[in-house]
């Protein structure tokens, strides 16, 4: 009989011990592996946020580069396609847009002024800037398709830009003190700052 008690004492005792790592497991392991699993979890979510606001940086910065890359295509074009010439040629040519304009909308323009040629604000290029003003007036009605058919470059693709518009009412209608900024090339090449 003393055989079985032994037997049945090593067992409790075998017994207990295994209760005693399972109650350490449960204390101590699972809470571990519950926190590690939840750090991971935790860490899995901050990453592919990371990885989504990355690439939402990376969508706009594609973005930004291929608007970038069209504005200098169009740069290109637009110096490419700049006439080379003289500023009187440049002048005559700018007449000639203005009047074919104001004879079609029937307006009737005044103080035509150009400016001289200036290298002013594009220092390291070919480029002249030529400031022309002039006044136009008649009745609204004709006034605003002149001015959007000076603003057409489809129709007369001539390198200039309106720099600044002021209509006024007058005894005649209304009127227009119209500036515009042309733009040619000198051709004297581009020089380089402190060559």
């Amino acid at each position: 009989m003393n055989g079985p008690i032994r037997a049945s004492k090593i067992r409790f005792l075998a017994g207990c011990i295994l209760l005693l790592f399972a109650t350490l497991t449960v204390l101590f392991i699972l809470p571990n592996a519950s926190q590690q699993q939840s750090q991971e979890h935790k860490a899995f979510a901050e990453a592919k946020k990371a990885l989504a606001s990355q690439q939402g940086k990376l969508v706009a910065l594609a973005a930004e580069e291929q608007k970038f890359t069209r504005s200098r295509k169009r740069l290109e074009t637009l110096l490419g396609s700049m006439p080379n010439q003289s500023a009187g040629r440049l002048q005559w040519e700018l007449s000639r847009r203005l009047y074919d304009l104001a004879q079609k909308n029937g307006i009737r323009l005044q103080s035509l002024k150009y400016g001289t040629p200036t290298r002013e604000g594009v220092k390291g290029t070919d480029l002249e800037i030529l400031d022309v003003e002039f006044t136009a007036s008649g009745i609204y009605q004709n006034l605003k398709p002149f001015m959007l058919g000076l603003e057409d470059t489809q129709d007369n693709p001539l390198p200039f830009a309106v720099a600044g518009v002021k209509l006024e009412e007058s005894p005649d209608g209304a009127r227009l003190s119209v500036t515009l900024r042309a733009f040619r090339r000198s051709g004297a090449g581009t020089k380089q700052e402190g060559s």
